[in-house]
């Protein structure tokens, strides 16, 4: 199955759009992330996330108990059909079977479904707060399928194809001394598609099932894994999936807003020019994953309406929108470009990079986004809780005779949503790989000042946003931390 859409391709976008600006000196002059397999021969620095053996048994799960909580049955000896179809798939492949496996044996092994998330969260509108909910259930399903499947190779420990017939050829990048059973690559699979299927119920029916099948058979294509194990893998990724979804139909989201919206001066209106209701009053209600309290990082109330630090504020928006400024065309590109994928795309796309570039297993990548995950789904519960109270009015509101570089979005302007998202990846980014910190950090850091540049932001909104991201992404990679002490290093 082709996939679409590609991290790295929107990080090469960005660099052409910075060397076709006129005044460029504006912006971090941050370098692409490198790309895997650019020098075979290179040493990098082993990274936070995977400094020593890995033993993901003390890891935290999120939505399993532990990861021995949906272990299958202990396997039988694999039978001499399963061999046959193997040896027989490796002999007679076709183009679809060739492509499939591929697409499907990519590394990171989350890294396919989260283009396949991508596109859908893009193909059916989903908007910036409803992706933060759904990469929270996402990545979490996925860490804990991973965690799962790998329980119970190691409990289990039944040969690989490879290490089980000799006419059976391990396929590139598979250690065939790694046991294969239950397949992880179908655990994620069934994971995914749950999860999938659950948040986008307007989807045809079974088509994220189809593509889970699919991706699990390709692991049985290249010889990688025996049907038994195919059909392990699909079980515990469902039984993962199922778990996710009941989070997700109690976590608050759905709810119909009875509340009132407040009239006068310096309150949030609609915007133009579909001047549209306000959208998710509720989502600061929803269930978090880490935060105590929803409220917690509640900042102090905004400038008051009309003050001296207001009009500051707005000043700022009208110097950055006036297109005889010196930086006016690179920050109205840059503001484009990063509104044109977001940060969940963008940050998450970053985050596969890297877990690339560290050669980080399976289990050390699925700690890492569902780390991302969770930090971007409490970052917006705490962000949409904050704009409801304050209800704050958008610049063009305060100035109509502003163009902003883009449509305004349809709600309160204090804090900004994609500044506290940008801050809370790189946070826990950070964390993971502290080589790439500074770089990290400067991206955060451009994603956040695009607010204003843009015309949709005051630069209040923005930095606490950046304040209100950061102390989630902390409060996140201290529980990665925990599990460090656990044994996670």
């Amino acid at each position: 199955m082709a996939m679409t859409f590609s991290p790295s391709s929107n990080r090469f976008s960005r660099r052409a759009l910075v060397g076709s600006t006129a005044a460029g000196g504006v912006l971090t002059g941050l370098a692409p992330l490198r790309l895997p397999g650019v020098d075979a021969a290179a040493k990098v620095p082993t990274s936070a996330a995977q400094s020593a053996a890995p033993s993901p048994a003390a890891w935290r799960t999120w939505l399993l108990a532990s990861p021995d909580a949906v272990r299958p049955s202990r396997p039988g000896a694999v039978s001499s059909d399963e061999i046959e179809e193997l040896i027989s798939f490796q002999a007679h492949p076709s183009a679809d079977m060739t492509a499939a496996v591929a697409t499907w044996g990519a590394n990171p092994i989350m890294a396919p479904w989260c283009d396949q998330a991508n596109q859908a969260f893009k193909e059916f509108s989903h908007s910036g707060i409803v992706q933060s909910r759904d990469f929270g259930l996402l990545l979490t399903a996925i860490n804990d399928a991973v965690l799962a499947a790998w329980d119970a190779q190691v409990a289990y420990n039944r040969p690989s194809p490879a290490a089980t017939d000799k006419r059976i050829n391990a396929p590139a990048g598979v250690d065939p001394s790694v046991p294969s059973f239950p397949s992880m690559h179908a655990a994620v699979a069934a994971a995914a598609a749950t999860v999938l299927a659950f948040l986008l119920p307007g989807a045809k029916p079974g088509r994220f099932d189809a593509i889970a099948q699919e991706a699990a058979m390709s692991r049985l294509w290249a010889g990688a894994a025996f049907r038994s194990d195919m059909e392990a893998g699909l079980a515990i990724g469902q039984a993962v999936g199922a778990r996710a979804v009941a989070r997700g139909k109690g976590d608050g989201y759905g709810q119909t807003f009875t509340g009132a919206i407040p009239k006068g001066p310096g309150f949030w209106q609609p915007t133009p020019p579909k001047f549209l209701p306000p959208e998710e009053p509720l989502a600061g209600t929803w269930k978090p994953w880490v935060l105590e309290k929803n409220d917690q990082f509640r900042p102090s109330p905004p400038p008051a309406y009309e003050s001296a630090a207001w009009q500051s504020e707005l000043e700022t928006v009208q110097q950055a929108r006036d297109p005889n400024g010196p930086d006016w065309l690179t920050q109205t590109s840059v503001a484009r470009w990063y509104q044109q994928y977001g940060p969940f795309v963008l940050f998450s796309g970053w985050a596969l990079d890297l877990i690339a570039k560290y050669a980080l297993d399976a289990p050390h990548a699925a700690r890492v986004m569902a780390s991302l995950g969770v930090a971007f789904a409490d970052q917006g519960i705490a962000i949409w809780e904050a704009k409801y109270v304050w209800w704050t009015e958008r610049p063009v509101t305060a100035d109509p005779s502003l163009v902003p570089a883009f449509p305004t979005p349809n709600y309160p302007s204090y804090p900004s949503g994609y500044s506290a998202a940008a801050a809370a990846a790189a946070t826990v980014l950070s964390s993971f790989f502290p080589h790439d910190a500074v770089d990290i950090s400067g991206r955060a850091w451009e994603a956040q000042n695009s607010r204003c540049w843009a015309g949709i932001h005051y630069q209040i909104d923005d930095d606490t946003g950046m304040l209100m991201g950061r102390r989630v992404g902390s409060l996140v990679t201290a529980l990665a931390r925990a599990d460090e002490a656990a044994g996670a290093m």
